[in-house]
């Protein structure tokens, strides 16, 4: 059994999933400690605990230690996802994206699946539907990886109660894409989005303000999209993402809304992040650099190549993390890093 201490680097959910994902891709057992150590309310929460239930319904698996605020489980999974919709309910405003990337990887290892997952779309800490949309999804789509998702509600923070369908394929071909060394914006695209219970200038707003930050820096989006959406929170987003000139790489930068902070801010801080993301020249940027870490790995053990690396804009510790774990798991890969944390690096994934 694959024991993983949950206090390792960044010391948060982000190990419990990587852990549960894995576990039931390779129909291996594991027991983890230390669950969430590094938090200020460490064990499992609400979504934590979403996850762990998910994942067990799909591989049928023996559990020990699924319950709130615990700090140790046993996972033992007995079989590989069926094809058929599954339904899950965080029953908060936990991230329905985090669950969809968890079981992403079992489902479309196996025969592919739908799925309806309830809870936050749009909050902090966590990439947003958009962001899996626009720019997650497409990427990964590179490595043979097909999904589609669709937001049939939203959920802010902190009612939640929003939505997301997703169909995940059945994974055929382990393709390892010729990327440009550098991220180039060819075409730059604006949502901006708010509960339908707020007024639309605020759309209006968060989008212009994001326009003319694009054009001082000689930059222009080539569409902006204003979205209302019905929610049980108010909330507004906004969220620009862009696709590079090899049609491969993409990026995507959200600023939430909220109570006191101008629409202005909103549209004008996501944008900050964005061409703060292009004066490093990196391919990646710091989120899609952990979260496509996963994929790639699977690919690499599929794949007659025996590296494949990539640069990042910032060295997280979540990236650090799953750099350490992953191996865990796959015993047929090294990641490597290069470079500080906080400042751009590489990643290198080599078969041993």
């Amino acid at each position: 059994m694959i024991v993983i201490d949950g206090a390792y680097g960044e010391g948060g959910g982000q190990i419990l999933r990587t852990c549960l994902s894995l576990s039931v891709v390779f129909e291996k057992p594991f027991k983890i400690f230390n669950i969430r150590k590094n938090r200020s309310k460490p064990g499992l929460q609400p979504q934590h605990l979403a996850c762990v239930k998910a994942c067990a319904e799909i591989s049928g698996a023996e559990v020990s230690g699924a319950e709130l605020n615990s700090t140790e489980i046993i996972f033992i999974p007995k079989k590989k996802p069926t094809k058929r919709t599954y339904t899950f309910d965080i029953k908060t405003a936990g991230s329905t994206s985090l669950l969809f990337q968890t079981l992403l990887y079992p489902f479309s290892l196996s025969e592919g699946g739908e799925l309806i997952l309830k809870g936050g779309t749009h909050v902090p800490f966590s990439p947003s539907f958009h962001y899996l949309k626009y720019v997650f999804i497409p990427v990964v789509k590179f490595l043979g990886l097909k999904a589609e998702i669709y937001l049939e509600k939203a959920g802010f923070y902190p009612k939640g109660g929003g939505e997301i369908r997703a169909k995940i394929f059945s994974w055929k071909e382990f393709t390892l894409p010729d990327m440009d060394k550098k991220f180039y914006p060819e075409e730059i695209f604006i949502i901006s989005l708010v509960s339908e219970d707020l007024p639309s200038h605020i759309l209006e707003r968060q989008a212009n303000s994001a326009k003319k930050k694009l054009l001082i820096a000689q930059l222009e989006p080539k569409e902006e999209i204003l979205e209302k959406v019905k929610s049980r929170s108010s909330g507004t987003m906004l969220f620009i993402y862009s696709i590079d000139r090899d049609r491969i790489k993409r990026v995507g930068f959200s600023e939430l809304g909220k109570r006191g902070y101008p629409a202005e801010k909103v549209g004008e801080n996501a944008v900050i992040q964005f061409l703060k993301f292009l004066k490093t020249e990196a391919q990646f940027e710091e989120h899609l650099a952990d979260q496509i870490l996963i994929p790639l790995s699977l690919v690499m053990i599929k794949n007659n190549k025996k590296s494949f690396k990539y640069t990042t804009s910032k060295i997280t510790s979540h990236l650090l993390t799953q750099a350490w774990l992953i191996p865990q798991f796959i015993k047929e890969i090294d990641i490597k890093i290069s470079g500080k944390e906080g400042s751009p690096g590489e990643v290198r994934i080599e078969r041993r």
